[in-house]
């Protein structure tokens, strides 16, 4: 069965909150500092417009370029 568009977002939503309840529950350190980048980068994901952004900076060729 095909997902929704909405089941995918909750799923992420479901993911970051996961993530962020993992990061918290670390100690202080390079681990938790890594959890909370991840769980970060998943929150960011949840704004609208934020994956064009992200492939926009890490893939040129997604980069949106003027050919006139």
């Amino acid at each position: 069965m095909k997902a929704t568009k909405e089941q995918v977002f909750e799923k992420l939503e479901s993911l970051t909150t996961d993530a962020h309840q993992f990061a918290c529950s670390l100690n202080i350190g390079a681990q938790r500092t890594e959890a909370f980048q991840i769980y970060e980068v998943l929150r960011r994901l949840q704004r609208r417009g934020a994956a064009a952004e992200i492939l926009a900076a890490t893939n040129p060729l997604f980069a949106s370029t003027d050919c006139d």
